[in-house]
């Protein structure tokens, strides 16, 4: 009974940690995080005399499952909160510094960034899934677009299709800024927690990969005159260093 509760713990685990993929808009940027955790096994230095679960009343095990159903809740939920802790703390920072700088430029309202950060998330992913370059012109800077255009080119010279669907934007927060004299060397830093149905398709449609695992990400958008451009993305292990 206790390897088997092990077992479901890890998998609970497993299910709400993010993991790197290959995928999504960008091929998930040049780094990923991932871990593992050790530890060891060994067995009680006392024994328990107890009632089996099979002669337990209904009441009973239905205690049990609660009990249980709870435990895995609270895993799921100190995972989510392990993942945007440190967001959390350098958001609160950045949203002070944000309040004085929205009143001398409306620019930096973080009402009006996090809208226009959203409408980029689901643009940008859904022109990746597309390998329309039109359509990503618009949203990237450059230097970015220049990057990616390569990495679709080569997709299709591959034959495949990167299909994003059911795309969601679970959390968005400025987490860092930059404010020059100069306007267009304005930059900001952005946490972004998603989650979508991500598979790679070959040339007859059959799934090469696929994935659907929560992801933590960091967008850096660059600012020109009050638009803004996707400029670079980093994985939460290499922005959190």
């Amino acid at each position: 009974m206790k390897k088997k509760v092990i077992i479901i713990i890890l998998l609970v685990l497993l299910i709400f940690t993010p993991v790197p993929v290959l995928a999504r808009a960008g091929g998930g940027s040049s780094g990923g995080s991932g871990g593992s955790s050790g530890g060891g096994t060994g067995r009680s230095s006392h024994t328990t005399r107890g009632r089996s679960t099979y002669n337990q009343s209904p009441i009973e095990r239905l205690a049990s499952m609660a009990g249980f159903s709870l435990v895995m809740v609270s895993i799921a939920g100190f995972t989510v909160y392990k993942r945007r802790q440190r967001a959390i703390i350098m958001h609160r920072e950045v949203s002070e510094t944000l309040d004085i700088l929205d009143d001398q430029d409306i620019f930096w309202n973080e009402k009006r960034i996090k809208q226009q950060v959203e409408k980029c998330y689901y643009a940008i992913q859904e022109a990746w899934s597309n390998q329309n370059l039109e359509v990503l012109k618009q949203y990237l800077s450059p230097s970015l677009y220049e990057s990616w255009q390569i990495k679709l080119n080569w997709q299709q010279f591959q034959g495949q299709r990167n299909v994003l669907s059911n795309i969601k934007l679970l959390k968005h927060d400025v987490v860092n800024l930059y404010d020059s004299t100069d306007n267009n060397e304005d930059y900001f830093w952005v946490y972004i927690e998603g989650k979508m149905n991500d598979k790679m398709l070959d040339q007859e449609n059959q799934i090469i990969e696929s994935n659907n695992d929560v992801f933590v990400e960091y967008w850096k958008f660059i600012r020109n005159e009050n638009n803004i451009y996707l400029d670079q993305i980093l994985q939460q292990d290499e922005f959190e260093k």
